[in-house]
């Protein structure tokens, strides 16, 4: 049984090695609680709302924190009501001091339910069938 444990981490060491993940300074993923209003509305008045949601949202995140709204995620944020935003900070991208405070502003918003930086996960080998050159 010792055997068998020691294998399955093993494994899960060499797994968790096959990726190596890089942050990305100054993007980040947002993701604002969810708004119950959106949900009651069906068919094009849902797209309706959360268009003008995600609209709001954007404009709060830029005024608020001087971030740049590169991306929403309209399809989760029409499934879940809650918008879901990519943004850039340049100046967080270059002073990390700046960043940290960025960081702990929006995670105590409470408007927003959950920010992350947004990170990028590599994988260290190639499928089999592919080759590099065709990545």
């Amino acid at each position: 049984m010792r055997g068998f444990v020691c294998a399955i981490c093993l494994i899960f060491l060499a797994v968790g090695s096959a990726f190596a993940s890089e942050v990305i300074p100054g993007e980040y993923m947002v993701l604002f609680r969810a708004r119950d209003a959106v949900m009651e509305f069906e068919g094009n008045d849902r797209d309706v709302a959360v268009s003008v949601m995600l609209d709001f949202q954007a404009e709060y995140l830029a005024l608020r924190y001087g971030v740049e709204v590169k991306n929403s995620f309209s399809a989760i944020s029409r499934s879940s009501g809650k918008g879901m935003f990519f943004v850039i900070s340049d100046r967080a991208a270059v002073d990390g001091k700046f960043e940290a405070e960025l960081l702990e502003n929006m995670r105590s918003d409470p408007f927003i339910e959950a920010v992350s930086p947004n990170e990028v996960q590599k994988m260290i080998s190639t499928p089999v069938g592919t080759s590099k050159k065709g990545i």
